[in-house]
């Protein structure tokens, strides 16, 4: 433990105490026979910084394009909306995303700002940036990357996949999950890449934005998952199907928004899961 900072958050009017370390937290109820109750100030926020993105992916849900706008202002309001929160109400972590948030002209700001609050910041990317300043201030700045890893963008990925690990930079992948075709592809990549990566955390297709309907075909994917889940991680989405109990998947399980919530940057306003930003 010499060397690794560790914080804490403690709130008992939500039966809630929760210590962070080395990219990991660990919660318990102050009294176990209680459950925790929905956190006033969460120990996660999703915090979106753009529309913009060049990914053109068919079923983006939050419908990102190039003709989307990155949001103005994005220090001061970071500043000006955790800034006056104390230590124990700070979050531990965000996940920075959009849009494609490495786009945004402030982006290494953003980092740096979150990081001088002592909110670790983590993004989300399709893998499409350039240059090594964006590698540099992850390294630097970051308690880990998620890639999105889309079918069509396999080469963009990829190419940043190896450039965050050459870097040993805390890398997750992202993967949408919704028929058969869609989980032989996950297998696929969790087959190449499965000794490389912390986490692979499966999202299910949501037919919002572009998206159209799909449906998730939740047995074959309990069929098909490796037998040691370890390093599998399902999204709040996933939350329902989880609870069927039709699976021996091991995951402490929460309503998705106790814990965390959805800061939308555009306007400041807050939302339940980015999911109620667009419905």
């Amino acid at each position: 433990m010499v060397g690794v900072m560790v914080k804490k958050r403690i709130f008992p009017e939500n039966n809630y105490k929760a210590f962070w370390f080395n990219g990991k937290t660990i919660r318990t109820a102050i009294d176990p026979k209680k459950e925790i109750t929905e956190l006033k100030y969460p120990e996660f926020y999703d915090i979106k910084i753009t529309g913009y993105c060049e990914g053109q992916c068919p079923w983006c849900y939050m419908s990102s394009s190039a003709n989307d706008n990155h949001y103005d202002n994005a220090i001061e309001k970071i500043k000006g909306y955790f800034g006056p929160m104390s230590i124990n109400e700070r979050p531990f972590q965000v996940a920075i995303g959009g849009g494609e948030p490495t786009a945004h002209p402030e982006f290494i700001d953003i980092l740096e700002t979150f990081k001088n609050l002592g909110i670790e910041p983590n993004y989300t990317t399709n893998g499409m940036w350039k240059g090594q300043k964006i590698l540099d201030a992850s390294k630097k700045f970051c308690g880990g990357v998620a890639l999105s890893c889309h079918p069509h963008l396999i080469p963009a990925w990829s190419k940043a996949a190896n450039k965050y690990l050459s870097e040993s930079i805390k890398l997750n992948f992202h993967i949408i999950i919704s028929g058969k075709e869609s989980i032989d592809y996950f297998m696929k990549v969790y087959s190449e890449w499965g000794e490389e990566i912390d986490y692979f955390v499966l999202l299910p297709y949501t037919p919002l934005g572009r998206a159209i309907k799909k449906e998730i075909n939740w047995e074959y994917l309990v069929k098909i998952l490796p037998v040691n889940t370890q390093k599998i991680a399902f999204g709040a989405g996933f939350y329902p199907y989880l609870l069927k109990k039709d699976h021996n998947i091991k995951v402490s399980l929460y309503e998705p928004e106790t814990m965390s919530k959805f800061l939308d940057l555009r306007d400041m306003k807050l939302h339940p899961s980015s999911f109620n930003l667009i419905q």
